[in-house]
């Protein structure tokens, strides 16, 4: 499979520019194989999760080897990543970070189910007090490794480092691991690679003869090739053009409206839209722009919307290859 990065500002990922634009952060992995306490202190007093979910286990996590609940019942993330791949893997998180409940940036179903969770202060800065009250059994992390570290007071943290090249789908595994759902997450995987097989067998012919590129609006006078839909393109077996390297095109490589001719290979394009169909103020001035109309794909009307252009959770994955279905039946 291959790499990725992840969703719009709201729901997560550092350093995109402004808003609701889908861009990425420079994200990462590193592994500390040390256990960060052996004597309880991550959690460990206040008798949190194995008393009352009846057992404990290890995991190691980026932070050390972490004893959580065996069967964690109530968990805090403190980014908006880790909530939606809690929500595919059968657990509501009991507390977010705000922000994290947006109608135009997930699916109805999953916006009914976080509505009402309690939030916990902004991304980034989680108020233990506010953590405290929702008496967590596990604590999940991904970007906030510090401001995090002082929650171990209240319940165990892991810590699992996105904040550099990373793989979305290792990403989940390790939340899974986290949770003890990974007989879940064997089920979302193999629902995935289905889908895959169904569609590259259906429309083998027009995988094979066309070439694809997906793009989003930038700020002052610029677009962004690339996004992790690219994923699931490749799992595919979509050719991706515009010149985007084979080990970039998860990321976002900024371009100039005076480039767009960069666009010319390419059978069809796929932009970013929100959950409502509405793109975002910067992709919308892209769409509007003169030079965007005299892409040669633009013009024959294969540029298409995609609601699933930054991955969250294999869902998102699935819904990027049935919105990819629909494009290849236009071809």
């Amino acid at each position: 499979m291959t790499r990725s990065r992840t969703m719009y500002h709201a729901l997560g990922r550092r350093n995109f520019l402004g808003g609701l634009t889908a861009g990425a952060a420079a994200l990462g992995l590193t592994a500390c194989g040390v256990s960060e306490s052996s004597d309880g202190e991550n959690g460990g007093g206040k008798d949190k999760g194995g008393a009352k979910s009846g057992g404990t286990r290890t995991v190691r996590a980026d932070n050390g080897v972490i004893t959580v609940p065996e069967n964690p019942k109530r968990v805090v993330v403190t980014d908006n990543y880790a909530a939606l791949m809690l929500l595919e893997l059968g657990v509501v998180p009991v507390g977010v970070p705000d922000g994290t409940a947006l109608p135009t940036l997930m699916s109805a179903a999953d916006y009914d189910r976080l509505k009402d969770v309690k939030t916990i202060g902004a991304p980034g800065s989680p108020n233990p007090q506010a953590v405290a009250a929702l008496e967590p059994d596990l604590i999940v992390d991904q970007f906030y490794r510090e401001k995090a570290g002082v929650l171990k007071a209240v319940a165990p943290v892991t810590h699992f480092d996105w904040t550099a090249d990373a793989l979305w789908h290792e990403q989940i595994a390790k939340v899974a691991d986290a949770v003890n759902r990974e007989s879940k997450l064997t089920e979302l995987k193999a629902r995935y690679e289905t889908r895959l097989k169904e569609v590259k067998t259906a429309y083998a012919k027009q995988i094979a003869t066309s070439v694809w590129a997906p793009l989003s609006g930038g700020p002052s006078g610029k677009f962004f090739l690339g996004t992790p839909v690219v994923t699931v393109m490749r799992d595919l077996g979509l050719t991706i053009g515009a010149g985007i390297p084979a080990a970039k095109g998860e990321k976002f490589i900024p371009k100039s409206y005076e480039e767009m001719d960069v666009l010319g290979d390419c059978t069809a394009l796929i932009y970013p839209v929100q959950f409502d169909g509405k793109a975002t103020p910067t992709t919308q001035a892209l769409l509007d722009h003169k030079l965007w109309k005299a892409v040669p794909a633009v013009k024959a009307g294969r540029a298409f919307p995609s609601q699933h252009f930054l991955m969250a959770n294999y869902s998102f994955a699935i819904g990027a290859v049935d919105e990819v279905e629909k494009m290849l039946k236009k071809l």
